[in-house]
């Protein structure tokens, strides 16, 4: 008849003020504090520390508050980088809602063919009135240009006919708005809007 032994294989143990050294692998275990911990070995055997290393149960004692300081130190630097870069966005939202605006006065002398005012923008819209004697006219010209080619479409209203007549003229990095023989001095008050 087969005799069986049992052993019974105990780990390194003792309070945690008094807990050896351990080897590599080795297990051992501190009594009072209820915390476990595995041997690293030696820097000979490829351990990158010697000493040991815990083992985390819901006993161990973690210093939470050097690493929380930091990481909140940091989270509040992100946030600032977040709320300057909000701004930034607001603020491009709000330029491209409303456009690029400029507000300008040109006095058109009567008699006479001029250039009003070069575009940059490859798109737009200029908003007008031109004011000619009792005549007042209120309008819109949507424009859009590449390279020579301009194309534009305007809409406006008037209480009674102007003799001002504008068109719209383009090179290879600007367009223009050019007025027509009017015939006595007119007032053109105009805002660019580009988008």
């Amino acid at each position: 008849m087969a005799i069986v032994q049992i052993s019974k294989i105990q780990q390194r143990r003792g309070l945690q003020q008094d807990l050896p050294q351990l080897s590599g692998g080795e297990i051992g275990w501190s009594i009072d504090t209820r915390r476990i911990y595995i041997g690293n070995g030696n820097i000979d055997e490829g351990a990158p520390v010697e000493g040991r290393t815990e083992i985390l149960t819901e006993f161990s004692i973690i210093n939470f508050t050097d690493t929380l300081t930091s990481n909140v130190a940091t989270l509040q630097s992100n946030i600032s980088v977040l709320q300057g870069n909000i701004v930034t966005i607001n603020a491009e939202i709000a330029t491209l809602q409303a456009g690029t605006l400029s507000s300008n006065v040109a006095t058109l002398t009567g008699g006479t063919t001029g250039l009003v005012v070069g575009l940059h923008p490859s798109s737009g819209i200029i908003n007008y009135t031109l004011a000619q004697g009792s005549s007042v006219r209120s309008g819109a010209i949507k424009y859009s240009f590449s390279n020579s080619a301009v194309s534009y479409d305007e809409e406006y209203s008037q209480d009674s006919a102007t003799t001002v007549q504008l068109t719209m003229t383009a090179n290879s990095s600007s367009a223009s708005l050019n007025y027509n023989n009017p015939s006595v001095t007119s007032t053109l008050t105009y805002r660019l809007q580009s988008f």
